[in-house]
């Protein structure tokens, strides 16, 4: 079992815009995603699984590196997928596709995951080290505001702790996914 590691803001509080697509348009998207990795060098599909059939239904994409104009060229500039893109470079996150099993349909919507992927996904029994090296009570499910972390991070004895703890390395990577925190009172790590 693994624990991951994210920001989130006010907006992951309540519902986004979603998108209904069609196969045809998955299979579109899917293709010009590989196009575009090649083109500009940088994996756009996460996983990128073409042999899987879950993973097909089942996966994120980065849109934030790609014009939004060519992106939902692709569903024919649907106003529910612009709305979906749109708000997901805004926020500088990932898409999400999946699939509704209950009505078979395909579904669009932002994702969790930032766009450049910095959540830290660990081992529960390498997540409880970090935290517990933060002082903080080793659950598997929880939430601190960004300032407080920053405060802890900037202890001498926090990073004394993680040096002993073996753990200097998450708390780097740590670090890393906070450059993609704002200051301010909605902004907030979870991890779970």
């Amino acid at each position: 079992m693994s624990i991951t590691f994210r920001i989130a803001t006010a907006a992951d509080d309540r519902d986004g815009p979603i998108a209904t697509i069609t196969a045809r348009q998955l299979a579109a998207f899917r293709t010009y995603l590989r196009e575009e990795s090649v083109r500009i060098g940088a994996v756009l599909l996460d996983p990128d699984g073409a042999e899987d059939a879950f993973l097909s239904y089942h996966f994120e994409a980065r849109v934030c590196p790609l014009a939004l104009a060519s992106v939902t060229k692709v569903f024919e500039f649907a106003t529910d997928v612009i709305s979906v893109v749109e708000e997901a470079q805004f926020r500088s996150r990932r898409v999400s596709i999946y699939r509704r099993e209950p009505t078979a349909t395909i579904n669009m919507r932002v994702a969790l995951t930032s766009d450049l992927g910095l959540e830290l996904d660990l081992a529960s029994s390498n997540a409880y080290a970090l935290l517990e090296s933060l002082g903080l009570r080793p659950d598997s499910v929880g939430e601190i505001p960004i300032d407080t972390i920053r405060t802890r991070l900037a202890n001498p004895a926090v990073r004394r702790r993680a040096a002993e703890d073996g753990v200097t390395g998450y708390v780097e990577r740590l670090d890393r996914l906070l450059t993609l925190a704002v200051t301010g009172d909605s902004c907030r790590l979870e991890w779970a």
